[in-house]
């Protein structure tokens, strides 16, 4: 329902607006330096995202190329000009810089090319180039541009965290599930807030209040690192609440530090999660520095007590924060954004360092940091983090154009006003959810952890619990980590290197009669044993201490040996989520299990009837059940469809400008309990949708995801136990695995059917199949006329979902094909059948803006005597298509540092371009459900345990390769 319109709304809208164009955009200025370049240069109008520096070993000679050369092979370094703009060229080059247009060169194609001429040159010396960089100095054009920003709209930003921050609280009550949670966010509210009135004003929130109502301010840090745009609140019962903001669930509730601990590991063990957590932290934190081992080796070390009840490295400095809070966050905010730029960018200061120091370190700058900058990061605290704007960490960092960003973001920023201004409406459902105003009731008192959790057994651990992280006596998880290292003769260090020996390759401790590598890690001022043969690795270490005897020993393990709370076995995959029973009654038309097993892998030519075995009777008489279950279906189908009273449409929800998905899902679960998407299978933009905002989804209180595809008869019961526990069994497993191979969906495993499952599992949405055997297999002697599939599904599914809803009434989201989703060629779809919103989700090309609105249509070829497809709304998403299979892996995998899984004489490997121009061929090994590779090279990968292999493809991508499907 519309609202009223409201002056304060209006104005604050106007300041967001404002203040997200406003905020300086690294990469779109680095275009804008790209393009002129190449018009001072080339005289050229090219796109420079497409114009590519190479760096090649050797060149040929070619009178008709620009630069006199040219190169037949891979180069073995490639930026695009924009890229280049942000990086500079390297030290070397400035004192070589005569030698430039020998080896590198601007060519159109990038490293797949093979061979770069005069046919795909850009006419452009890269020594022109270099010197046009130093008269720019981009670095300080960057920097004042900033200081610009910061300078006109420092208190524009603190009013829109504050705004921000009220959304959030008026979210977390909202979902909040006991009272006693809304006390403690409503007294949070007051206490950093000072809001009395409702929906506050714009002077309320020019307004600075330092915390008050008896609660603590803190920053959150880890190991010393502190977040950036994170405080966590100490209330006066010790419960402390973490604010995130820019994520999905901003506010997070915890009774103890335990729990706070617990939530860490849970948000750092997958490559994207940790990589989430880890942008709320200034990019010079994550890897190895001066002062310690970094924030992403921390973060390992964490896990060495996974089931203890806390670690000295979180909240390690406890800083408190005694002013007002959302002066504070303005202020890390922009300190955040001068320190990401001090690492990403490469100033002529910077440069002239480099090419006179002494040793002339090199820039070693972890993979995508300057690309990881961008303003997203910096207007997380006004409500503009990845999550809260649908963006995936590639999507943020590979973004193409500013327009889509800066939608993106202004869409997320008005969605938090939405919520804010809405609150009225909400309370209506809500009750005191959000009021502030009167009284803060007392809280409950303080929680007391339970002392009778039942504990995980050992066959448990065994099951879940990744090998290198099992619980051992300190002597079993010693044993892999010995070494050949003869420390006799050797002295030990004293004072801070007591019993340490420091020997050529590293130091070292005795434990026992054996010698352990060790490193110190700064930031906790204590010493870890690693592995020896990954020694820049802290995946595997064991934390060690100086008895009073002077000896080093292992530090215990804390629970884990005596047993530990099987609850916490979620952190490797279990499910601690306990859906409704399964009470569906299965329908008329489903296989029994015995017929199931007969017709598991029956081929279409036996199921229609075309072929007949004599000597299988029982499997041909499984086959005519199944015949006669499909004929009933069909006709039951189209007598019901041809009868039936629909019920009434809802409203759809419509907006002035491109909406953020979280608007997009409000917009239609006030109007109504469900919503199909449809699909084309072969895309991704809609499993992508989902994935992304499965999280906000559950927000919106859906509790279940309907699925084509999935059977009943034959999938349903293994639904339930994945739904369960989280584990998927085989054969449901390499079902959907067959599923996204027949699909041609996303090869990197990233936007499949499988990826959508998992992550709605993991969100604690339940997962229901739609189909049968019967609806489903369309194995026809003599195929009956009209469209009798979207007949026999839609009719099936409703069966389905109404049944469903009857027994546990829910929002819902359904998840079908484009002919399923609303009435095609005069059959309803699921919308109209089911009283929902049918949403089409739709690829486009990269570069394109998202674009919602009323579905217009597909209109077909008509000589191909195909109906149209329309649905109610349209959504449709810039994503890369999925590419066809190469016809060899020389020709795919080109680029330096590009990759890919494929199976190698039946093992599944990763295949990658490495620096010497080679295919190396790394056997992916299983631990359990989790994937690996070894490879003691790549310190931050090698045996790392991923949950699934999209995890491992992100895992890889973050430390500087480029997925390539296949």
């Amino acid at each position: 329902m519309p609202q009223p319109p409201n002056p304060q709304r209006a104005q604050l809208q106007d300041i967001a607006r404002q203040l997200v164009v406003n905020c300086p955009d690294m990469r779109q200025m680095a275009r804008e330096v790209a393009v002129d370049a190449l018009k001072k240069f080339a005289r050229s109008s090219l796109d420079p995202d497409t114009v590519y520096l190479h760096r090649f070993k050797a060149a040929q000679s070619n009178p008709r190329s620009f630069s006199g050369w040219e190169h037949r092979e891979l180069p073995y370094q490639s930026l695009t000009l924009p890229q280049l703009v942000m990086q500079r060229f390297d030290a070397s080059d400035q004192d070589n810089a005569d030698l430039l247009g020998y080896r590198t060169g601007f060519y159109r194609e990038g490293a797949h090319a093979g061979v770069f001429d005069e046919r795909n040159e850009v006419p452009m010396a890269p020594a022109d180039v270099l010197r046009y960089f130093w008269q720019i100095d981009f670095s300080s054009v960057f920097r004042q541009k900033m200081q610009a920003f910061w300078a006109d709209s420092a208190e524009a930003f603190r009013s829109m965290a504050k705004a921000n921050f009220l959304s959030k609280v008026v979210e977390a009550c909202e979902h909040a599930d006991l009272p006693e949670q809304r006390k403690r966010y409503r007294l949070l509210a007051r206490a950093l807030a000072g809001v009395t009135d409702w929906p506050p004003t714009l002077e309320q929130l020019q307004q600075t209040h330092v915390p008050d109502q008896g609660v603590r301010l803190h920053a959150f840090d880890i190991g010393g690192y502190v977040a950036s745009d994170m405080l966590r609140a100490v209330l006066p019962d010790g419960y402390q609440v973490l604010y995130m903001p820019g994520e999905v669930t901003a506010l997070h509730l915890f009774a103890n530090p335990a729990q706070l601990y617990w939530w860490v590991l849970q948000n750092t063990n997958a490559a994207d999660n940790r990589a989430r957590l880890m942008a709320h932290f200034a990019l010079s934190s994550h890897a190895e520095n001066p002062a310690g081992v970094g924030l992403e080796h921390l973060i390992d070390l964490l896990f060495s007590n996974w089931a203890g009840s806390a670690h000295d490295a979180i909240n390690l400095l406890d800083k408190p924060v005694d002013q007002d809070a959302f002066s504070y966050l303005r202020d890390a905010a922009r300190q955040r954004m001068s320190d990401d730029a001090h690492f990403a960018l490469r100033s002529n200061a910077d440069l002239r360092k480099q090419m006179w120091v002494a040793d002339l370190h090199a820039f070693t700058r972890f993979a995508g940091a300057m690309a990881a900058f961008d303003w997203p990061v910096a207007l997380a605290a006004v409500g503009a983090g990845l999550g809260e704007t649908g963006l995936s960490i590639d999507e943020a960092i590979n973004g193409h154009t500013t327009a889509e960003r800066q939608a993106g973001v202004i869409g997320a920023v008005l969605a938090s006003l939405d919520t804010l201004f809405n609150a009225t409406l909400l309370g209506e459902e809500t009750g005191e959810a959000i009021r502030v105003d009167g009284e803060v009731p007392a809280v409950a008192e303080p929680y007391v952890e339970a002392e009778d959790e039942p504990l995980a057994t050992a066959e448990d651990i065994d099951a879940q619990v990744p090998a290198p992280l099992r619980p051992t006596p300190a002597s079993q998880r010693l044993a892999t980590f010995e070494t050949n290292a003869l420390l006799d003769g050797e002295k030990p260090g004293v004072g801070k290197m007591q019993g340490i020996y420091s020997l050529a390759d590293g130091f070292y401790v005795a434990i026992g009669d054996f010698a352990y590598q060790v490193r110190y890690v700064g930031e906790l001022k204590s010493w870890v044993v690693i592995d020896p043969n990954a020694p820049f690795s802290f995946y595997r270490n064991v934390p060690i201490r100086l008895t009073a005897q002077q000896q080093w020993e292992p530090v215990a393990q804390g629970r884990l040996l005596g047993g530990t709370p099987r609850f916490r076995l979620k952190l490797w995959g279990r499910s601690d989520y306990a859906p409704p029973p399964a009470e569906r009654i299965p329908t008329p038309y489903e296989l029994l299990p015995r017929q199931q097993a007969q017709l598991r892998s029956v081929d279409d030519e036996q199921l229609s009837g075309i072929t007949y075995r004599a000597n299988q009777p029982h499997l041909e008489e499984a086959c005519d059940l199944f015949r006669k279950l499909r004929s009933k279906l069909l006709n039951d189908a189209r007598e019901y469809l041809s009868t039936v009273e629909l019920p009434p449409r809802p409203q759809l929800p419509l907006f002035e400008s491109n909406p953020a998905p979280k608007q997009i899902l409000r917009g239609c679960y006030s109007r109504c309990d469900g919503v199909v998407i449809g699909e084309c299978h072969a895309h991704l933009g809609s499993k992508r949708f989902l994935i992304d905002n499965m999280a906000q989804l559950r927000k919106q209180k859906v509790n279940v995801l309907y699925l084509e595809h999935l059977l009943t008869d034959f999938h349903q019961a293994d639904l339930d136990a994945f739904n369960r526990t989280g584990n998927m069994s085989q054969h449901l497993r390499d079902y959907v695995a067959e599923l996204d191979r027949s699909q041609a969906t996303d090869s990197s495993g990233r936007y499949t059917f499988q990826q959508v499952m998992l992550t709605a599992q993991a969100n604690q949405v339940r997962l229901q199949a739609i189909d049968c055997m019967a609806s489903y297999r369309q194995a026809w002697l003599a195929t009956p006329p009209g469209p009798i599939r979207q007949q026999m599904m839609n009719f099936f599914a409703h069966r389905v979902i109404a049944a469903d809803q009857a027994l546990h009434p829910s929002r819902w989201i359904a998840f079908v094909g484009n002919t399923h989703t609303n009435t095609f060629d005069g059959v309803p779809g699921l919308a109209e059948l089911q009283g929902a919103i049918g949403l089409r989700i739709e690829d486009i090309e990269c570069g394109l803006p998202v674009r919602f609105g009323v579905d217009p249509g597909i209109q077909p070829d008509q000589s191909a005597n195909l109906a149209a497809v329309k649905c109610d709304l349209l959504l449709q998403v810039p994503i890369a298509p999925a590419h066809g299979v190469a016809r060899t892996l020389e020709e795919k995998l080109r680029a330096v540092g590009s990759f890919s899984f494929t199976q190698v004489e039946g093992t599944l490997h990763m295949i990658h371009r490495s620096k010497d121009l080679t295919l190396h061929y790394t056997p992916i090994q299983r631990d359990g459900t989790f994937y690996y590779i070894d490879r003691a090279s790549w310190p931050r990968v090698d045996k790392r345990r991923m949950p699934s292999l999209a995890q491992l493809s992100t895992l890889v991508t973050s430390n500087g390769l480029t997925f390539v499907p296949l």
